[in-house]
């Protein structure tokens, strides 16, 4: 069974490999757009996209079938393009293509960092979410990101390596291995990015479009143990292999706040957040996860 998992793991990586060469041997622009055809193409028929289906249908209830498929198809174009630009991702961080990538409301982050302080960015699967630490790095924001273990260790080994080369942030793997990097790179007064949309089971349970969602309560802590602010943020596909990063206002902790209160408080406002942007620009959201829990509605068929 363990040559079997190697194998499998094996395997997977050398797809992944041909895949990155593919679309390495083209230049960023043809590649995403080549990687956003075969998304709206074939992941269209993947029998998993009918996740998707049901998360959208759960919380966008109002959608007409075919408003509902128009996000899926969008939704797909995203992920084809990202899936192409991960070989791609060394050239968003040239000083030279910084015209790719543009920042909005980073005056606060500045002068954050200029005075010495620190804080916690957060965002969410939103466009090419790979973005934001390259976002941090042109606007000299020292610190780390937090990651999650990929399931394959030759997967992992690989993308930590690629964002290690890309940006100089420390990379941070989610949970308790980690949870001591935070604490140091927080004393030190630098700057985190977390990506706090996905389902965790240990979470705290919050609100996200009225449903139940199990969510990480780690910024919050963070943020009430070290009085640090989060600053929620949103990348935005502008087009084809260009990006908006916006930062919008902090959440603090309030002074003399019972702990546990202000930790649920900033989850719930950080879903809130979550839910603003999904409603702008619901096709650049991944809607794969597994996000709510044990909520499945039959997909409406005519409207």
């Amino acid at each position: 069974m363990a040559r079997k998992g190697t194998f499998i793991h094996l395997l997977e990586y050398a797809v992944l490999k041909a895949t990155l060469a593919f679309f390495g041997a083209m230049n960023v622009d043809r590649a995403s757009d080549a990687g956003g055809w075969i998304g709206r193409n074939i992941g269209m028929r993947l029998p998993f996209t009918n996740r998707a289906r049901d998360n959208i249908a759960l919380v966008l209830p109002d959608l007409t079938r075919e408003e509902r498929e128009r996000v899926v198809t969008g939704m797909w174009d995203n992920l084809g393009r990202t899936i192409a630009e991960y070989a791609h991702l060394e050239v968003f961080a040239k000083p030279e293509e910084r015209h790719r990538i543009e920042v909005v409301h980073a005056e606060t982050l500045r002068a954050l960092a200029a005075s010495g302080n620190g804080g916690i960015v957060v965002s969410g699967h939103f466009a090419n979410w790979e973005i934001l630490p390259v976002a941090m790095q042109f606007e000299d924001l020292d610190g780390g990101e937090v990651y999650r273990h990929a399931n394959n260790p030759y997967v992992n080994e690989w993308m930590i390596g690629l964002r290690e080369r890309v940006t100089r942030a420390v990379q941070v793997p989610k949970g308790g291995p980690g949870a001591r990097t935070l604490v140091k790179l927080l004393r030190e007064d630098k700057f985190i990015a977390m990506l706090v949309d996905q389902k965790m089971n240990d979470g705290i349970e919050a609100k996200l479009f009225g449903h139940r969602a199990m969510t990480t309560g780690a910024p919050a802590g963070l943020s009430v143990r070290y009085n640090v602010p989060i600053f929620p943020a949103c990348i935005e596909r502008v087009k084809g292999a260009h990006f908006r990063v916006t930062v919008y206002n902090p959440i603090a902790a309030r002074p003399g706040a019972d702990a546990f209160e202000d930790v649920m408080r900033i989850t719930q406002e950080l879903n809130d957040f979550l839910e603003e942007r999904i409603r702008e620009r619901p096709h650049e959201w991944l809607w794969l996860h597994n996000r709510w829990t044990k909520q499945r509605p039959a997909r409406r068929r005519v409207r």
